[in-house]
């Protein structure tokens, strides 16, 4: 399973005023960001505990987009919101965001190679 904009979409209710374009480069940005950041299982068992994921890869890039795509709805929000309605929406979409990138960046947090990990190899005199 891939994220798509209609993951993003359903997350946040269906919004209105929020582009295809706009959800499908947040996806890959934050793509990127979150495969560069995900550590390494090159020295890991396939079995072990400490595999990243792609459920967990797909769950960060998810909050973390929509995180980015709230964002671009409160600063757009004047151009198809009445101005009564404004504060309101504007308060509701912070909430959300607020939560989003709350979770976005715990998410990261789980797959993300905090500190590096030391490797050493080494041969013994007789190289066995």
């Amino acid at each position: 399973m891939t994220v798509t904009t209609d993951n993003i979409r359903d997350l946040l209710n269906r919004p209105q005023g929020l582009n295809e374009a706009t959800i499908t480069e947040y996806i890959s940005m934050r793509t990127e960001q979150v495969n560069k950041s995900a550590r390494n299982n090159a020295f890991l068992a396939e079995d072990s505990t400490n595999v990243v994921t792609t459920a967990q890869k797909e769950a960060a890039i998810k909050a973390l987009a929509c995180a980015d795509c709230l964002q671009v709805m409160i600063d757009t929000i004047p151009s198809y919101v009445n101005e009564d309605e404004r504060k309101q929406q504007d308060i509701r979409l912070t909430a959300q965001m607020r939560g989003f990138i709350k979770r976005g960046e715990e998410m990261l947090a789980l797959i993300s190679e905090v500190g590096g990990t030391a490797v050493k190899f080494s041969q013994t005199k007789t190289r066995l």
